[in-house]
């Protein structure tokens, strides 16, 4: 009894182990499924995560690029800046360049007023000479008419006494060479009347000789005013409408016109004596406001005589002797048959010389030396 009492405890024992060792089985197995069910999740959670980490990533290199082709937009903004810091800067320097040259031609042109108005009156000073002269003449001719008048009354006298039987052969010879000196002194005072006709006829047509001799050497091939020998360039060929800036093709023109004209006043001996100054004027039509008109005029006038200096930088010291440029706005406009203003033809450029005044006055102290 004791030996079955034992034995079925054993069974219940082992039973009991059963069951324990079953119930640690299915709780092991649950703890397996749990482990694999998280291991499945955290699985899926770390492909969630690496996808949105791929996702970021790739973010932020579209970032980083965006990021570098801001930097570069940056960079090259910056260029641009530097770039316009050092243009404004020279068009600072070249504006204060301008400003300098304007102030000197200014100056130039102060000296050329005071210039002009001494040289007008010594002019009115010659003039008032000149009439001294012609009145100085006048009293010649009257002396001459006198001389005949005497030369008559004598020869009356001789005929009316009947001298010439009574005088005695001296006194004949006498009279007759007092008559021819007369007669001398009377030639005398006629070719000095013409002397001095011809010698002031000479001063005043000092620019028509000049405009002769410049025509000659040009020939044809450059058209000049007839009466006062200026070149005429219309603006229609040079510039743009409100422009200042030379056309190319016009480069061409003023390299054949403009540079046989100037090279004719400045180098021919015949002409370069009398010439005193050499203007490059701008003209506009009445289109627009005078002083509008006035700095474009000006401006154009600048751009021939920058091209003069650009184009001959070995004659520079020489332009700058005789050459000045000037503009005028619409104060000179050109006329039609009609009286109404042509303003294609008012919009020109033109060189004009003008005759030194000494040598008129020099060669009218020659002849009151004389």
């Amino acid at each position: 009894m004791l030996f079955k009492k034992e034995h079925e405890n054993d069974q219940n024992f082992w039973i009991s182990y059963a069951d324990l060792m079953a119930g640690l089985l299915f709780i092991f197995i649950l703890v397996i499924g749990a482990i694999v069910v998280k291991t499945v999740l955290i699985s899926s959670d770390l492909q969630a995560i690496r996808t949105d980490l791929q996702k970021e990533k790739d973010a932020l290199k579209m970032s980083e690029k965006r990021l570098s082709e801001k930097k570069d937009k940056v960079r090259k903004l910056i260029q641009k800046l530097l770039a316009s810091k050092e243009e404004n800067a020279r068009l600072s320097m070249r504006l204060s360049l301008l400003k300098t040259q304007i102030d000197d031609l200014n100056n130039e042109i102060n000296v050329l007023h005071t210039n002009i108005d001494e040289k007008a009156s010594k002019l009115s000073l010659t003039q008032t000479e000149l009439d001294e002269i012609k009145a100085l003449l006048l009293d010649s001719q009257h002396e001459v008419v006198h001389l005949k008048n005497d030369l008559n009354t004598s020869k009356q006298l001789i005929e009316q006494k009947d001298i010439s039987l009574h005088l005695k052969d001296e006194e004949l010879a006498q009279l007759e060479k007092a008559l021819l000196l007369n007669k001398r002194a009377y030639q005398k005072v006629v070719e000095d009347l013409n002397i001095t006709k011809t010698k002031i006829r000479n001063l005043t047509g000092i620019k028509v000789k000049v405009v002769q001799r410049l025509k000659q050497k040009l020939g044809h091939s450059v058209q000049i005013d007839p009466k006062s020998g200026a070149l005429r360039f219309s603006s229609n060929i040079l510039f743009n409408q409100g422009k200042s800036t030379l056309k190319p093709a016009a480069k061409k023109q003023l390299r054949t016109d403009l540079s046989r004209y100037i090279d004719t006043l400045l180098n021919d001996k015949q002409i370069s004596k009398y010439i005193d100054t050499i203007v490059i004027e701008g003209h506009t039509n009445s289109d627009g406001s005078y002083m509008y008109n006035l700095y474009l005029s000006q401006q154009r006038a600048l751009s021939v005589m920058e091209f003069l200096f650009k184009e001959y930088p070995h004659k520079r010291k020489l332009f700058r002797k005789y050459i000045t440029a000037s503009g005028r706005s619409f104060a000179e406009p050109i006329y039609d048959k009609y009286g109404k203003e042509d303003k294609d033809k008012s919009r020109r450029i033109e060189i004009k010389f003008y005759i030194k005044s000494n040598e008129a006055i020099k060669e009218l102290q020659n002849f009151i030396g004389n």
